[in-house]
C-alpha cells in the first residue's frame, strides 16, 4: 500500500448532493493529477443513508485515517475544499491525525494568496451567469460566517478584488450568520440586514462550495433572503463555487 494517500476534504454535510459532488470532484482531480484522490469529509457525511449515495457510505476523516494507517499509509495529503484556513484545517484535522498517529500535509486553501485571483475569476463568472451587469443592482458576497477573523478577511479581500475587477462599488461582503458577542462582530454585516439595503437586480454571490442546509434552493441563505428582502426586490442566488469547471484547476494546484 502507498506510503502516502491523497484525499479531497470538505467540511461535510447531511445533504447527499454534497457528497455526490465531492466524489465527482475527487474523480476529476484524480484524473488531472494521475493518481487516486479519495473524497473524505471532516464530519457529518457518514450519517447519510448509503442508499442515497449509490450504495456506498461516505467517509469521514477519522475513520478513513485509521483505515489508511492500518493499511500501511504513513501520510495523508489533504487537498482542502475550503475557502479559508478554518479551524477544521488548522486544529481539528491535525489533532485527529496526531490521535491516529498518521502524518498530515495540507495544501493551500482556495483563497490562499497564490490562488485568490483564480477564485475571483470563478466568482465573477458565477455572478455574470445570473445576468448581472455593472449598474444592474447590488451584489452581496455571502459566506457562512466564521469565528475566525482571518477567514472573514479572505471574504473581504475577495470583495475588494471583485469590486476592482467588475468596476462596481455596489458589492458588499456579508455573512449568513455569526456567533453572539462583540468579539465576532467582524462578520458584519449580516445578510438579513444587507439585503434590506439592496437595490435593483440584486445577486447574492454565494461564497459557498457545495449544496447543503445553508446553500442551494430552499437553504438557509434563500430563506433569509425571502424573509428580509424588501417587497418587490428582484433578487437571486448565484451558482455555487464547486459547480464551476475552474475549481478543478485550483484543487489540482493550478
Amino acid at each position: 500500500m502507498a506510503a502516502k494517500r491523497t484525499i479531497l476534504v470538505d467540511n461535510g454535510s447531511l445533504n447527499p448532493a454534497a457528497t455526490l459532488r465531492l466524489r465527482e470532484l475527487a474523480a476529476l482531480v484524480s484524473k488531472r493529477l494521475g493518481h487516486p484522490v479519495a473524497p473524505v469529509s471532516v464530519l457529518h457525511s457518514d450519517k447519510i443513508d448509503p442508499v442515497e449515495l449509490g450504495g456506498e457510505r461516505a467517509r469521514t476523516f477519522e475513520s478513513y485515517a485509521r483505515e489508511a494507517k492500518e493499511s500501511g499509509c504513513e501520510t495523508l495529503q489533504v487537498i482542502p475544499l475550503f475557502i479559508g484556513p478554518s479551524l477544521a484545517l488548522t486544529e481539528f484535522l491535525p489533532e485527529l491525525a496526531r490521535k491516529v498517529g498518521i502524518g498530515l500535509e495540507i495544501a493551500p486553501t482556495l483563497g490562499a494568496a497564490d490562488r485568490i485571483d483564480a477564485l475571483v475569476d470563478i466568482l465573477a463568472d458565477n455572478l455574470k451567469s445570473t445576468g448581472w451587469t455593472p449598474g444592474a443592482g447590488t451584489v452581496l458576497l455571502c459566506d457562512h460566517g466564521s469565528p475566525i477573523q482571518v477567514v472573514t478577511a479572505v471574504r473581504e479581500d475577495l470583495a475588494a478584488r471583485l469590486r476592482s475587477k467588475l468596476g462596481t462599488q455596489d458589492l458588499v461582503g456579508c455573512a449568513m450568520e455569526r456567533r453572539e458577542g462583540t468579539m465576532y462582530a467582524f462578520n458584519e454585516p449580516m445578510l438579513a440586514d444587507a439585503i434590506k439595503r439592496a437595490r435593483g437586480r440584486t445577486v447574492v454571490l454565494m461564497l459557498f462550495l457545495l449544496p447543503g442546509r445553508h446553500a442551494g434552493p430552499g437553504g438557509d441563505v434563500a430563506t433569509l433572503c425571502s424573509q428580509h428582502a424588501p417587497g418587490g426586490l428582484d433578487w437571486r442566488l448565484s451558482p455555487l463555487i464547486a459547480e464551476h469547471r475552474g475549481v478543478i484547476d485550483l484543487l489540482a494546484g493550478g
